[in-house]
């Protein structure tokens, strides 16, 4: 099983409805977790049996992803966004921690106990990606790769393989925390660097 653990929508910043992200991953093979900024709101009772539940939380120092089999109303502040986390079994990861550009909480990912680290990011710089790597075996946590995708094109630049046959959220959420993950950074497409650049420039007018 495919799954790529970072994926925005219309919710946040991303361009697509959540349905059109999840239809368009579902052809490459990939199921998603939908991680908008600050919000669960693109999670309906619709989809929500297509998707694992998520956000990607702005704290003090950045950006943290949380993954549960709900969808999450997680607080803010760092250390209490973990404690929820782990008081409601659910993973809790930075994002793209190195990438300074893009709100990544930096040093602090030795401070706290995170599950795993996002250890690529398809959008994040190469340093970036290295250093957060690194932090992973230092720390002796799983590493993720995502595509952080915020176009549909972007999906499929990055993913996780994990053993697994059938869509069951509590499952795919205990073989992450495990370990028992392989992280595969493939990298943009061309064509997904194009839609990029031209949604950033639609957000911007």
């Amino acid at each position: 099983m495919k799954i790529d653990l970072h994926v925005h929508t219309k919710y946040s910043d991303g361009k697509e409805e959540p349905q059109t992200m999840i239809n368009y991953a579902k052809k490459q093979g990939i199921i998603i977790a939908i991680t908008d900024h600050d919000t669960s709101k693109g999670i309906s009772n619709e989809i929500k049996n297509q998707v694992i539940p998520g956000e990607e939380v702005t704290t003090q120092f950045g950006h943290v992803v949380i993954l549960c089999n709900f969808p999450p109303n997680p607080p803010k502040e760092i250390k209490s966004l973990i404690d929820y986390a782990h008081e409601n079994s659910c993973l809790v990861f930075p994002s793209h921690p190195f990438d300074i550009f893009r709100k990544g909480i930096g040093e602090h990912v030795f401070e706290y106990k995170f599950d795993a680290i996002e250890i690529f990011n398809s959008k994040a710089p190469k340093n970036a990606n290295e250093k957060a790597y690194q932090a992973s075996k230092d720390l002796k946590l799983p590493g993720f790769a995502n595509s952080d995708s915020h176009v549909k094109e972007a999906l499929g630049s990055a993913y996780n393989e994990i053993e697994l046959n059938e869509f069951d959220i509590d499952d795919i959420l205990e073989i992450l925390r495990k370990g028992d993950v392989n992280p595969v950074g493939k990298g943009l497409s061309i064509i997904a660097k194009l839609k990029i650049a031209q949604w950033y420039i639609e957000r911007k007018i």
